[in-house]
C-alpha cells in the first residue's frame, strides 16, 4: 500500500507523544482502548511511568486482554533477576503459555513476588483499576499457596487481580461488549477512547488492521456522539485489512473532521510493532496439548462424511490451534468462519484446503464468499511474518464482532474450542480458577449456541490441573467448586438440533456428550477423565446420582 498523508485538519492534531498522553490521561478519567492485537502498545509501554510522574489517581482503564507484560500490570517485578529462567506450568490459555510462563515465574521468586504485591498495593492506593470482559496472563496471576506467602501475604493467597480490587471483570459476550464498556444507557461513561489505525489509502480509508472486535463499533459511537476525546495512533506497520459490505473494517478520514473541529482529536504518529504472541508460542506444545489436538484431528478424519466441507472455527487457546495445524496433513477440505484468525488457518487456505467463507447480512441472509476467510480479530507470533500476510490480502475479511460472532454465522459449522473444567450437570468453566476469573467468556457461548443448530463442536479439556498447593486435581468434577465462573450449562452440551453433535476431548480420548440424559453424560465424561481420578468420579456418580459407571 502506498502511504498517503493524513489531511491537513488531522495533521493539525498531531502532537508529541507525551503531550498527547497529557491531553488524554488525567486523574478521575475513564479511558477505553483497543484490545488484543489492536492494543495501543505505545500508550501502555509508558503509562505507568506517566502515572507515577504526574501523580495520577482514580483512573479506570477499560481494556481487554493486554498482549504484553507492561509495567502498568506488573510494576518493577519485571526487573527481578532470573525472572525468565525456567518455565512455570502452562496456564489454561495454551497459546498464551509462553507469556504466561514468563509472567507466572514472577510469583515463584521471592523478590519478584514482593515487587508484584507492592505494585498491586500502589494500584489500589492510587485507585487505578482495569475494567475488562476478558483478561490475559499479565493480570490473571494467582498468588500461590505456600509457607512464605501465607506468612507474608495471608490476605492475598489464592487471589488474582480480579479478587484484589484491581481488575473489575465485566461478564459480557464479546459481540455485546460495546454498550457495557462505553455506552450502557446510550450515553458515554468513558471520557476518552484510544485506538490504532493505519495511514489512509488512496481512497482516504484508514483500517483497524489486525483486529476489529469491538473497536470499530466503539469508534463509530465516539465519532457520532462527538462528546468523547479520541487519541489515534497512526501506525504504518499495521496491516491494512478490509471488512465486508456494511460490516466495515475501515473508516474514512473525513469522519474525524468534526471531532478535530471540537478540539477532541489527538493524533500520534507511531511505528510500534503490532502486538503479538512471544516467538514459538505455537511451537513447543505440551504432550497433553498434542494428544488432545491429535484426538480431534483423528475424529474429524474418521467421520469425514459429516466433518468435511463445513466452515471451521477455532477458539481462543492453544489446543484448537494445534488441531488446525495438524489438519494440514489430512485430506480435510472445507471453509472458514471464525472469531480468531491465526497463522495455521491461513496455511490451510494457502494450501487450498479452505475454499471460502460466508457472511450474515443484516436481514439474516447468508451470503457465500468463495475465496475468503472471515474473522473479527487475528493474532500471530513475533517475527513469524503473519501480519505481513494479512496486509492488503483480499482473501481476509475482518469484520466487527457484533456482525461476525453471532449464532447464525456458526450454524452447521465445525468448531474447536477450549475449557478449563466440566461437571456432572454439564456446567462448563472456560474462564476461572480457584474462584478467580482467569480469562472470560469471549465469544465462546454464542459460538456454541450457533453450533447447536446442525453443527459439530469439540470441547477440548486437559484432564488435570495443578491446585494452589501443587497437587494434581481432576478437571472433570461432580460439581463445580463454589465461586467458579460458569460459561455453559447442561442444555448447551446435552442439547442441539438438526443433527448437532458435541464431543468432549481430553488427552485420554473423545466422548460424545450431546443427546445424552444426565446418566449418559456422566458416563461419557468419566470415560475421558484422567485414570488416576476415575475411581473417585465413579464413586461420586453413584453417591450423588445413583449412576453406575
Amino acid at each position: 500500500m502506498t502511504i498517503h498523508p493524513i489531511p491537513s485538519f488531522m495533521a493539525e492534531c498531531v502532537m508529541p507523544h507525551h503531550d498527547a498522553i497529557r491531553r488524554i490521561v488525567r486523574s478521575g478519567r475513564t479511558i477505553a482502548s483497543g484490545f488484543a492485537t489492536s492494543e495501543p502498545s505505545a500508550l501502555y509501554d509508558i503509562l505507568w511511568d506517566y502515572i507515577q510522574n504526574e501523580d495520577i489517581t482514580d483512573l479506570d482503564i477499560r481494556q481487554s486482554l493486554f498482549m504484553a507484560p507492561h509495567r502498568l500490570c506488573l510494576g518493577d517485578a519485571l526487573t527481578c533477576r532470573g525472572l525468565f529462567d525456567g518455565m512455570a506450568e502452562k496456564s489454561g490459555m495454551g497459546m498464551f503459555s509462553g507469556l504466561a510462563r514468563k509472567a507466572q515465574a514472577i510469583t515463584k521468586k521471592i523478590e519478584g513476588l514482593q515487587k508484584l504485591v507492592a505494585h498491586y498495593a500502589e494500584l489500589r492506593e492510587r485507585r487505578i483499576r482495569f475494567t475488562s470482559p476478558f483478561i490475559g496472563a499479565t493480570v490473571n496471576m494467582i498468588i500461590p499457596d505456600n509457607a512464605m506467602t501465607r506468612l507474608a501475604f495471608p490476605e492475598l493467597v489464592g487471589r488474582n487481580t480480579t479478587r484484589m480490587g484491581i481488575t473489575d471483570m465485566q461478564s459480557v459476550h464479546f459481540p455485546e461488549a460495546v454498550d457495557p464498556i462505553g455506552y450502557p444507557e446510550g450515553k458515554p461513561v468513558i471520557d476518552a477512547f484510544v485506538c490504532v489505525m493505519t495511514p489512509p489509502d488512496e481512497h482516504g480509508q484508514m483500517s483497524h488492521g489486525p483486529a476489529n472486535g469491538a473497536n470499530g463499533e466503539l469508534l463509530d459511537r465516539v465519532l457520532e456522539g462527538g462528546d468523547v476525546d479520541l487519541m489515534v495512533y497512526v501506525n504504518p506497520r499495521y496491516p491494512f485489512t478490509w471488512g465486508y459490505g456494511d460490516a466495515s473494517n475501515t473508516i474514512h478520514v473525513d469522519r474525524f473532521r468534526d471531532l478535530a473541529r471540537k478540539g477532541r482529536l489527538v493524533v500520534v504518529e507511531d511505528e510500534t510493532p503490532v502486538p503479538s504472541l512471544p516467538k514459538d508460542s505455537f511451537s513447543n506444545p505440551s504432550p497433553v496439548e498434542l494428544a488432545i489436538a491429535q484426538h480431534v484431528v483423528n475424529h474429524i478424519e474418521l467421520h469425514a462424511q459429516s466433518t468435511y466441507g463445513r466452515a471451521i472455527q477455532v477458539g481462543f487457546g492453544g489446543t484448537g490451534v494445534l488441531a488446525i495445524r495438524a489438519l494440514r496433513e489430512t485430506q480435510w477440505r472445507g471453509r472458514s468462519y471464525t472469531e480468531m484468525l491465526e497463522p495455521y488457518t491461513m496455511d490451510l487456505f494457502d494450501a487450498g484446503k479452505i475454499e471460502g467463507s460466508h457472511f450474515i447480512e443484516r436481514d439474516g441472509r447468508r451470503t457465500c464468499l468463495d475465496g475468503k476467510m472471515v474473522a473479527t480479530f487475528s493474532v500471530g507470533e513475533k517475527g513469524d511474518g503473519f501480519y505481513e500476510r494479512l496486509h492488503e490480502n483480499p482473501a481476509v475479511v475482518m469484520g466487527p464482532a457484533h456482525r461476525v460472532v453471532i449464532p447464525e454465522g456458526f450454524y452447521f459449522g465445525l468448531g474447536i474450542n477450549n475449557c478449563l473444567a466440566v461437571d456432572f450437570h454439564g456446567h462448563v468453566n472456560s474462564g476461572g480458577r480457584f474462584s478467580n476469573h482467569h480469562s472470560g467468556i469471549g465469544g465462546g457461548a454464542i459460538i456454541w449456541r450457533g453450533l447447536s443448530r446442525g453443527g459439530i463442536g469439540y470441547l477440548c479439556l486437559k484432564s488435570t490441573y495443578r491446585g494452589l498447593d501443587g497437587s494434581q486435581r481432576s478437571s472433570i468434577v461432580p460439581f463445580m467448586p463454589e465461586g467458579t465462573p460458569i460459561s455453559h450449562v447442561g442444555p448447551d452440551l446435552m442439547g442441539g438440533r438438526e443433527g448437532a453433535r458435541f464431543y468432549l476431548v481430553t488427552e485420554h480420548g473423545v466422548a460424545r456428550i450431546s443427546g445424552n440424559s444426565q446418566s449418559g453424560f456422566i458416563r461419557a465424561v468419566i470415560s475421558v477423565a484422567h485414570p488416576d481420578h476415575r475411581d473417585e468420579l465413579r464413586f461420586a456418580a453413584w453417591e450423588h446420582f445413583r449412576v453406575r459407571v
